[in-house]
């Protein structure tokens, strides 16, 4: 039987956080503002604008709040919320605003309207994941915006009552600041990818969540009974008697099995034959390198240096600000030291101070070290730095998106000009600097024993690779299907620069998703690979996975699946034996190697 009567529903999403929770719906409304349109007689322009700075003034003191809040309790998503007061003042927005209000002479909530649908339409038209899940910055600041311009409250937060499950269209970073997340149970949101700010938060926060549910929040009413699977990515509404037990002895099994897991984050990534793993952290903030030390990290292996540059808009970060920065990471991680990648940006990654021409095809354009070696003032500005924290810690340079030797010897060049710049200074800077790049194009890969001669490491990123090699976007949800690690082509690119670095003698790690994903840990084993960079939620989790193998049967599997010819029949392969493998030595509750590969539906 159902509960009072009502019918039982499921919506499907995808689990960026998992774990199972039942609860009662805490429902985050932002959908139901009744937004006016009319014309201003031509002397109440003057009056309209002067309304509309005030609400700008009430935003930007709200944000600045919550931002403070953020960064006294250690949050490093106050980042994020500089970025939004940032973006009040940003011409596309507010100086959208005030043409319409000055030329149409109407409204600053409808001229606001109307600027708001053409950013998210420019958002939505950019191929980058990543920064195509930007537009919901804009969403949450055009809505503060908004309901200060109608005098409409904000939603709050800061009551939601312990089993809460809340249910929004998305969340924001300024919704983190008045949450008490010990009372949240579960994140389920309408929209929202696996970088999307509820994602992240759920992450970090070890909160199970469920995002790209469509239409959940108008589905669902406030103190609704509902569970959340963030293990399928299953939302169950009005669930029946039976369900809720079952799920309610789920959610307990996973506590427990998932505090076994947890409390062993700190041991070395050995596996049962002597081979050790080591665990690095992917993060994109100074702040994040707590989160790395606390789940076992072993330093950072990928810090994205994207974050200093996102939504700058009349300025854009200076050496000292990057200085402190870069140094806050080395100094946090001690003798453990982080790879430090210069700035990933360019194409359709572009802030706006900095975009030039639109291009036919970005992501193939002017892009990460293309575009530094042609911005060489903003490239020297970073390099500087970089190298003037070098010896503050243990730092590696990482060069993204090199497809050849001519690049190599451009930015090495660069690195040198800059080190004899800062040492005629008088500035200190470490006596030595590794030097890496990413191997994430084809070309790269193919070429890698000419390029590892050059280099002192490779760190592989899986994410683009991928994509370039077999040419589909994943964040495009007509092909997403044929986004396949575990494609032949893949897999012997892969086989082939490990051998490179291993045969130079250069230290080669793997940064992509490939390596927070436990399914993939013996295949990446087996080709060789003995550092790994993820985020810092999936540690624990891919060091249990690590510690239950053998390096030398994973060696033996990976020969086995590389006579697979279909991608998917190697997944269903390594699923089968993957399971044989961990039987026992890793709870099911928490990974399930088959998951993935075989959808099955929890049995009641």
């Amino acid at each position: 039987m159902t509960l009072s009567g009502t019918r039982r529903e499921e919506v499907r999403g995808v689990p960026v956080s998992p774990g199972y929770a039942v609860g009662t719906v805490h429902l985050v409304d932002r959908q139901h503002l009744r937004v006016p349109r009319y014309h201003l007689l031509p002397d109440g322009v003057e009056a309209e604008q002067a309304r509309l700075e005030e609400a700008i003034a009430a935003s930007e003191a709200q944000l600045r709040q919550i931002r403070d809040e953020l960064l006294a309790s250690g949050n490093d998503h106050h980042v994020i919320l500089e970025a939004h007061v940032l973006m009040l003042r940003d011409e596309m927005l507010a100086g959208g605003v005030r043409q319409i209000i000055a030329e149409q002479q109407l409204n600053a909530e409808w001229a606001l309207r109307m600027v708001l649908r053409g950013l998210r339409q420019m958002f939505d038209e950019i191929d980058d994941e990543y920064f195509r899940e930007r537009r919901s910055d804009v969403d949450f600041v055009g809505d503060r915006l908004l309901r200060n311009l109608l005098g409409s409250a904000h939603p709050e937060l800061s009551l939601v009552e312990p089993g809460a499950i809340v249910v929004a269209r998305d969340l924001s970073p300024a919704d983190t600041a008045t949450l008490d997340q010990h009372a949240v149970l579960a994140f389920a949101t309408d929209v929202g990818g696996r970088t999307s700010h509820t994602a992240i938060m759920a992450r970090q926060a070890q909160i199970p969540a469920v995002v790209a549910l469509e239409n959940i929040s108008e589905r669902v009413g406030h103190g609704d009974r509902i569970i959340v699977d963030a293990v399928e990515g299953l939302v169950i509404l009005h669930p029946t008697t039976e369900e809720l037990g079952h799920y309610q002895r789920l959610a307990h099994g996973y506590a427990i099995r998932k505090a076994q897991v947890d409390q062993a984050r700190f041991e070395p990534a050995t596996t049962r034959d002597g081979t050790n793993v080591r665990i690095r952290g992917n993060i994109e903030a100074p702040a994040e390198t707590e989160a790395v030390l606390s789940f076992g990290g072993e330093g950072v292996g990928l810090f994205r240096t994207e974050y200093l540059f996102m939504n700058r808009v009349d300025e854009l970060p200076g050496e000292e600000e990057q200085f402190e920065a870069y140094k806050a990471v080395l100094v946090a991680l001690g003798d453990e030291g982080a790879t430090i990648r210069t700035l990933d940006i360019g194409g359709d990654k572009l802030i706006e101070s900095m975009r030039r021409h639109p291009e036919l095809n970005p992501v193939m354009g002017l892009r990460a070290v293309r575009f530094c070696l042609q911005e060489r003032t903003l490239f020297r500005t970073q390099l500087r730095a970089l190298l003037r924290a070098s010896p503050h810690g243990n730092l590696r340079l990482l060069v993204p998106l090199i497809s050849g030797l001519d690049e190599i010897d451009a930015v090495k060049a660069l690195v040198a000009e800059v080190r004899a710049e800062l040492v005629a200074e008088g500035l200190p800077v470490a006596a030595k600097v590794p030097f890496g790049i990413m191997i994430e194009l084809p070309s790269a890969a193919a070429t890698a024993d000419l390029l590892a001669p050059h280099v002192d490491f490779f760190s592989i990123g899986t994410n683009d690779l991928i994509q370039y090699t077999l040419a589909i976007d994943r964040a495009n949800e007509q092909v997403a299907h044929l986004y396949q690690p575990l494609h032949p082509a893949v897999l012997r690119q892969l086989r082939y620069v490990v051998r490179a670095a291993l045969a130079e003698g250069i230290g080669v790690s793997l940064c992509g998703e490939m390596a927070g994903d436990p399914r993939y840990a013996p295949v990446l084993m087996g080709l060789g690979l003995t550092e790994l960079s993820l985020t810092p939620a999936s540690m624990a989790v891919v060091k249990s996975v690590v510690r239950a193998l053998d390096a030398a049967g994973c060696r033996a599997f990976v020969e086995r699946l590389m006579a697979f010819h279909r991608p998917l029949e190697a997944e269903t392969l390594l699923g089968e034996w993957l399971a044989e493998q961990l039987d026992g030595r890793v709870p099911r509750e928490v990974f399930d190697p088959r998951r993935g590969t075989v959808r099955e539906e929890p049995t009641l």
